[in-house]
């Protein structure tokens, strides 16, 4: 029989909450915030939202067998009725009663992080963008080294205020390495996820414009993603991106050593040297004597390498397992991948799919990679709205604007009422479209004309935030035997 995560006197104590029943038992082996999750010794965390209040899920969730559950006081006190009674007909489950599910979830994961990662290699992984690639990379090469078991890590997109603590539960304690993403959707979300895995060692992917309608600068973004910095101790080490202008800011603070990584600084500080560029079959680079082949195209992404090589080489890996752990990498689903398909029209294309998430910077790497690719066919460009620039968004969306017309694609579909900002600024009108909104039969249109006119080699660019949906654009305009 697995033990409880936590005890109940860690328990209580860590969520500063207490005992709202008559059960003092505590035994739990997973934490689930989704009713739907929970399965037999569950700890259920009711989260409260701006649409939903997870508390009306708590008797679904005993029925599914969880054995805790966490009830924020003001719930409990308006409603005390409902849950005496739930306590009555349940004498097995403990209710604990905290100020905030939400908080007591993290202050919960902080408390078994100490316990289960002690003495483990704590990385955390942030940035604007290419963190999710970034975390991929880190774990190939950590998987190299340590073995597979050996490493504990960010599943899918489980990097958030609720999706870390989570994954934080998830670790067994006798892995050897922890390698965590944080995400940010608010102010400060940085600083409390920070708190709950405390890293040794972090990466910086690059300070950018994601969430800027919610932050309100560039400034203010750095100032949250420094925060994943502030538990790295002495004889630990942050990494940050030589080129970015909040490269020295974001480690102004940090109290363990700081390594720059960058074309000039990896090759000063770990003879790392650029190789070439095998544009979409990504870039040839040597550490030392050893040839690396990254397969993830983009300059982007070797820049991002070349953060994961230096935390590689802090932490002792050598430059053989970095290798093998580079060269396995793929593209992660949605981001940047690519390959050759085949239209309906019978023409094999390139296509191109980044559509996951977007901001001026993504976007415009994108764009000036297919710009650089040679021997290719036609260009063309299906780009959609990017989400939460807030009162950034014209200015941003004019900038890509103007970024399509220093790279002149042959075709430009832009997609969605913030695009409009773009395709005002575009000077090569006669082969742009503009369509206020995407959906079924907008995709309808424009695969109808890029299958009328497309040919052997040409490039497919699709690139949008990812409420855009463009990838339901694909199966419109590839060839059916191609999908499987």
């Amino acid at each position: 029989m697995s033990s409880t995560l936590l005890e109940y006197d860690e328990l209580i104590e860590g969520v500063k909450g207490y005992n709202a029943g008559t059960c003092h038992a505590c035994f739990f082996t997973s934490v689930q915030t989704d009713s739907r999750n929970v399965c037999d010794k569950s700890l259920f965390v009711p989260l409260v939202g701006e649409k939903q209040n997870g508390h009306i899920y708590i008797p679904q969730a005993i029925q599914k067998g969880a054995s805790v559950i966490f009830v924020n006081k003001n719930t409990l006190n308006a409603d005390r009725a409902l849950y005496e009674n739930l306590q009555k007909e349940n004498p097995n489950v403990l209710f604990v009663a905290v100020e905030n599910t939400l908080h007591a979830l993290q202050d919960a994961a902080e408390v078994y992080a100490s316990k289960k990662c002690s003495n483990m290699i704590r990385i955390s992984i942030t940035g604007s963008s290419g963190k999710t690639t970034t975390k991929e990379m880190m774990v190939s090469v950590c998987k190299a080294h340590f073995g597979e078991d050996g490493v504990a890590y960010t599943k899918g997109n489980f990097n958030s205020e609720t999706g870390l603590p989570l994954t934080v539960f998830t670790i067994r304690g006798d892995e050897k390495v922890c390698v965590l993403e944080m995400g940010m959707n608010r102010e400060n979300e940085i600083g409390e996820i920070s708190k709950v895995f405390k890293s040794q060692y972090g990466i910086i992917t690059n300070i950018g414009t994601a969430h800027i309608g919610i932050l309100g600068s560039r400034e203010n973004i750095a100032r949250e993603k420094r925060k994943s910095f502030d538990y790295i101790p002495e004889n630990g080490a942050a990494f940050v991106p030589e080129t970015d202008s909040y490269c020295d800011f974001c480690t102004e603070n940090v109290k363990g050593k700081v390594v720059k990584y960058g074309r000039t600084a990896s090759e000063k500080n770990y003879n790392v040297r650029y190789g070439e560029d095998k544009g979409l079959f990504g870039t040839e680079f040597y550490i030392d004597d050893v040839k690396v082949n990254l397969s993830l195209s983009g300059d982007y992404n070797y820049i991002n390498a070349l953060g994961v090589i230096s935390c590689a080489k802090e932490i002792g890996i050598t430059d053989e397992e970095i290798k093998k752990g580079l060269e396995r990498v793929e593209a992660v689903a949605g981001r940047m991948e690519n390959k050759i398909v085949r239209l309906k029209n019978g023409k094999n294309v390139i296509l191109i799919k980044d559509c996951y998430n977007a901001n001026y910077e993504s976007m415009s790497k994108v764009i000036e990679f297919c710009d650089g690719l040679k021997k290719i066919g036609k260009k063309i460009f299906v780009l959609a709205d990017m989400k939460e620039l807030g009162s950034e968004s014209e200015k941003t969306h004019r900038m890509i604007g103007e970024k399509i017309n220093e790279v002149s694609p042959d075709y430009v579909y832009l997609i969605g009422e913030e695009m409009k900002a773009a395709y005002s600024v575009l000077f090569k009108k006669e082969n742009s479209f503009y369509y206020e909104q995407g959906g079924d039969y907008t995709f309808g249109i424009i695969s109808g004309q890029i299958n009328s006119y497309a040919e052997d080699n040409d490039v497919i660019l699709l690139k949008g935030s990812h409420s855009m949906e463009l990838e339901k654009l694909v199966p419109m305009l590839v060839n059916q035997e191609e999908q499987k």
